[in-house]
């Protein structure tokens, strides 16, 4: 999802849960307020435009992964101060509490590569979002 804007971090993940609640057949309310309970437990911002919100829900399989990049940035009470730009939603079933942390930590690592950052941060279409990401996680070997 790329060019979406919001004027807060609650519209933020409001308009992310419309998004993936309706890809996903899911109620929009209940993907809404697990994302916003987990925020308000602390920022999910890492830094450097970037966040990673995520939640347990119920009602999923699997883990879903979800890439959205905001213009020009929306206030998520990030440790550098910055407005986050891009973020990395992460769904999982409440079942699987290994595989979501592994997922989150994995996100983290490519997140420290400053070429990803940069290359999510101007890629122009899903396509080339894809490509970043897969470019990254061949380098990390994951």
């Amino acid at each position: 999802m790329l060019g979406l804007t919001a004027p807060d971090a609650d519209g933020a993940l409001s308009i992310l849960a419309e998004r993936i609640a309706l890809a996903l057949d899911m109620p929009e309310a209940s993907l809404c307020k697990a994302l916003s309970e987990r925020e308000h437990l602390g920022s999910t911002a890492v830094g450097d435009g970037f966040a990673i919100p995520h939640c347990k829900i119920h009602g999923i399989d699997d883990i879903y992964i979800a890439f959205a990049r905001f213009e020009p940035g929306v206030e998520f009470h990030a440790p550098d101060k910055k407005l986050v730009q891009a973020m990395f939603v992460v769904l999982s079933p409440p079942d699987q509490p290994a595989a979501h942390l592994q997922v989150l930590s994995q996100i983290a690592r490519v997140l420290k590569r400053k070429e990803f950052r940069e290359e999510m941060l101007r890629a122009r279409d899903v396509g080339e979002v894809v490509r970043s990401v897969h470019r990254a996680a061949e380098a990390e070997g994951l």
